[in-house]
């Protein structure tokens, strides 16, 4: 589909698409979304909850082409090459920003984080804290992946280290083979930006990164590394 829409106008549709299938949403409560359909109240609520795994496997692969594309440079030296990369990168680490910092508002709404009292200022930041990074772990996580978190470590000091031991977009990917890896960390750069997004949602400024667990034979066991700013 994405194939028959002129690629500059293809990332007025991306963010847009990748919310109304994260957050929920139906094309009519998306401003920016470009397509109007008419949904009755009854199909309004028979609206299923998610899309197929390779329908959205199909979705991502197209975004990452088409973020390739748009930063690609007519030099081709290994120099730009390079920065193209770094741009593309960036460039899926704020489409999954966008849709994080929504997805989260929706599924946190009627959530509080922090609410003890009685305790040291700084301990009381610090347990808000991981109460937020347990909630991207448990609800976020299920929401997006269709599971939670297989570990979380922390060293109580704004650094955490959630553990997926088989995040579902990288568990089709060969083991072994150079040109996976090179798509799988161009890929990861969306699901870091869509923690990211979320953690800012509940007043969380940080930082995201992502590495492998399995150092190449595993693609889809990878760690996203949290530090608080």
């Amino acid at each position: 589909f994405l194939h028959s829409i002129a690629l500059p106008h293809v990332h007025s549709f991306i963010v847009p698409a990748l919310a109304v299938v994260y957050c929920n949403l139906s094309p009519r409560e998306s401003s920016c979304f470009p397509i109007t359909m008419a949904v009755s109240p009854k199909e309004e609520e028979e609206r299923p909850t998610h899309v197929s795994d390779p329908a959205m496997e199909f979705l991502l692969t197209e975004v990452l082409r088409w973020v390739e594309q748009s930063c690609q440079k007519p030099e081709g030296d290994e120099e730009s090459t390079i920065f193209a990369a770094e741009m593309a990168a960036s460039k899926l680490e704020r489409m999954g920003y966008s849709v994080g910092f929504r997805l989260c508002e929706r599924l946190a709404q009627n959530k509080t984080f922090g609410g003890a009292t009685g305790k040291d200022p700084a301990q009381a930041v610090a347990a808000s804290q991981l109460e937020a990074v347990k909630f991207l772990c448990k609800e976020f996580w299920m929401e997006v992946f269709r599971k939670q978190i297989d570990k979380l470590q922390t060293n109580h000091r704004g650094v955490f280290v959630l553990k997926d031991m088989d995040l579902r977009w990288l568990s089709r990917l060969p083991p072994n083979q150079e040109n996976a890896r090179v798509a799988a960390i161009q890929m990861l750069a969306y699901p870091c930006g869509l923690v990211r997004g979320a953690l800012a949602n509940l007043g969380i400024p940080a930082v995201v990164s992502c590495d492998f667990l399995a150092d190449g034979t595993n693609m889809s066991a990878c760690s996203f590394n949290i530090k608080i700013k």
